[in-house]
């Protein structure tokens, strides 16, 4: 068995006193516990919850400034290493974090010297925040960070100008970039803007950049279905898988999750035999080679998180896909686990997977005007 590595992980540093997320983001999370979603009703009277009792220590609840409680996870799940991700949704919200994005990316690389070999540090400013581009190459030059994490559901559109400032230092530098494709409601209602389809641009414009599709259009199957479609043309371009296995790897809050758009006939829930499914048809159109896997939660000292139960599951996938009529060998097991993910951030070397020639163009900023 090669690596195993959680491409989709975040560590959050705050402490009293100091949030990690804009205070709206917390009062969201708040409110959906005592009157949405999150409630033992489901949102129906009696509301016997009181946002305001869980706000002061909502963001403490999955803090882990020393990342010890991720690190446990990991050692409980075989996961030998995970891809920390920034959260920078300040300008989402229109409320300052009071912990700001540089302060984030300094963490992270203090976890990733803290704990040899465990973490790899992307950064991820926003691309509308002012001096972005300064603030992600100094993540790079002097925090260590080995790639780019965008959230377009923030408000942005992944082929806007201000990101592709970013992806001409990844270019630089030889970096990958990954892009969040799940739609939320609720607080995060900004959804239009992570329609995988968008992607196509950024491909088209950056062929030889490696791109990871995150989520992979998670919870909506339409969207599913285009984030293969567009990591399907161009070698350098990945999906991710995270929701979409919580309830396979037997995550009880997952069990019931609606998958939205799926064929006539087929499961409208998420449970095992849809993972496989969903797994097996992303695998036969894109080839077990470009799928990678993440838990996208946080470890912290008061939050369910069975996260870890993802990679234990995947461990088994040759033995469990057979039980639905799917075929996996070992090697696309191992290839899914980690070793594409250590292949693009050139953790290990894979002499085999070097291709002699680049596209070898970028777009043209400003573009050429032929009239």
């Amino acid at each position: 068995m090669g690596l195993v590595i959680d491409n989709h992980c975040h560590v959050s540093c705050e402490v009293p006193g100091r949030r990690y997320m804009p205070w709206q983001q917390s009062w969201l999370v708040s409110m959906e516990w005592a009157y949405g979603g999150r409630n033992p009703n489901k949102g129906r009277p009696p509301f016997l919850r009181d946002p305001q009792t869980l706000f002061p220590r909502q963001g403490l609840r999955y803090a882990d400034p020393e990342g010890k409680y991720t690190i446990a996870a990991m050692d409980k799940g075989g996961i030998d290493m995970g891809v920390v991700l920034p959260i920078d949704y300040d300008f989402s919200w229109g409320s300052h974090s009071d912990i700001q994005i540089e302060e984030k990316h300094q963490h992270q690389h203090q976890m990733v010297q803290k704990y040899p070999g465990r973490f790899v540090s992307f950064g991820g400013p926003d691309p509308r925040r002012p001096g972005a581009k300064e603030i992600f190459r100094r993540a790079v030059t002097q925090y260590g960070a080995k790639g780019l994490k965008l959230i377009p559901k923030n408000g942005y559109y992944p082929w806007q100008a201000e990101c592709y400032e970013l992806y001409n230092v990844c270019m630089e530098f030889g970096l990958p970039a990954s892009t969040c494709t799940e739609p939320n409601s609720g607080g995060y209602n900004r959804g239009r803007f992570t329609d995988p389809m968008h992607v196509l641009d950024v491909i088209g414009d950056f062929p030889d950049m490696p791109l990871t599709l995150l989520h992979a259009g998670n919870p909506l199957y339409d969207f599913f279905e285009k984030a293969v479609f567009v990591a399907s043309g161009n070698p350098n371009t990945y999906i991710e898988l995270n929701y979409w296995l919580k309830a396979a790897a037997g995550q009880e809050e997952a069990q019931g999750s609606p998958i939205f758009g799926m064929p006539i006939g087929a499961s409208h829930v998420l449970n095992e035999e849809t993972a496989v499914l969903l797994l097996a048809s992303a695998r036969d159109i894109l080839g077990a080679h470009k799928i990678t896997w993440g838990i996208d939660r946080h470890f912290g000292p008061s939050i369910r998180n069975t996260g870890w139960k993802q990679a234990s599951w995947l461990k088994g996938l040759v033995k469990t896909a057979a039980k639905y009529g799917k075929q996996f060998t070992q090697e696309e097991v191992d290839l899914i686990l980690g070793e594409n993910v250590a292949r693009v951030l050139k953790l290990k070397e894979y002499p085999e997977w070097t291709m002699e020639r680049k596209y070898g163009y970028t777009r043209r900023d400003p573009r050429p005007r032929y009239h």
